[in-house]
């Protein structure tokens, strides 16, 4: 038999197990309550994270002696193809060695765009008669002569004469154009 104290006892220990199951009960509603509530939210999350992802790049200069010799990081917005005169520019590199290899990124100044005249001789290159850089300092290091970069021609469709701002810049005056189908998309200095 039980006593009244063990009595008092099993009944204290029958309500804990039901307030515990309780508990558990409510616990699941409120997390079925939660998830109901936060699933809206995680597919937005999901679905700008991959709009930014898809979008934007970054990408760094490790290189010691850089063309742009400011910047290092930039901001590549790959939906934004649309590039101006002055903008700097993404691509993937094509014909660009022995300092490139086809299809790294690469970051340089859109200096000149479709119908734009560009001239090159030893002493510096212009586009429509403004001076964008001097002479043609890697020649020798490429082990060409000089004037086998000279140039006087306009710029066709679908193309850009890019350059960086050293003359050390291996850049257009070595390799030409950069087309359309290269280009990722404008890019942003960030650092």
């Amino acid at each position: 038999m039980l006593d009244r104290k063990g009595g008092k006892a099993m009944t204290s220990h029958l309500k804990t197990i039901k307030q515990k199951r309780s508990y558990k009960v409510q616990g699941k509603v409120q997390l079925g309550h939660f998830l109901l509530k936060a699933l809206p939210i995680l597919v937005m999350v999901l679905a700008v994270e991959h709009y930014i992802g898809q979008r934007f790049l970054i990408g760094g200069d490790d290189q010691v002696d850089r063309c742009l010799p400011d910047k290092w990081v930039y901001l590549i917005d790959t939906y934004n193809k649309d590039i101006w005169r002055g903008d700097f520019v993404a691509f993937k590199a094509e014909r660009m060695s022995p300092y490139f290899k086809d299809g790294q990124v690469i970051v340089k100044i859109a200096a000149g765009v479709a119908g734009d005249r560009v001239k090159v001789d030893s002493n510096q290159t212009t586009i429509n008669t403004d001076k964008i850089i001097n002479g043609l300092a890697l020649a020798g290091k490429l082990k060409q002569p000089p004037s086998k970069y000279y140039r006087d021609e306009i710029i066709p469709l679908a193309a850009y004469w890019v350059t960086g701002k050293t003359d050390k810049s291996f850049d257009s005056r070595y390799w030409g154009y950069v087309y359309d189908h290269q280009v990722l998309g404008r890019a942003y200095a960030l650092f």
